[in-house]
């Protein structure tokens, strides 16, 4: 934790989310490359909503001040 408070677990717990949405969106970046027809159209609105999502969760932490 980073000062024991709710508040520091609540930034810790978005700081460890956005590590995780970087190596997810760079796993769906390799996906991508590997994808074709079909299959690449689906993956890219999958990355385009990872994208979005770590979008929001920024929002998120600048509420935070973090």
């Amino acid at each position: 934790m980073l000062d024991g408070t709710r508040e520091g677990e609540r930034r810790e717990t978005i700081d460890e989310l956005s590590d995780l949405l970087v190596v997810v969106q760079e796993m769906g970046r390799r996906l991508a490359d590997e994808s074709h027809g079909d299959s690449y159209a689906k993956v890219r609105e999958l990355n385009e909503i990872l994208h979005q999502a770590r979008n929001q969760l920024n929002k998120i932490k600048d509420d935070t001040g973090g």
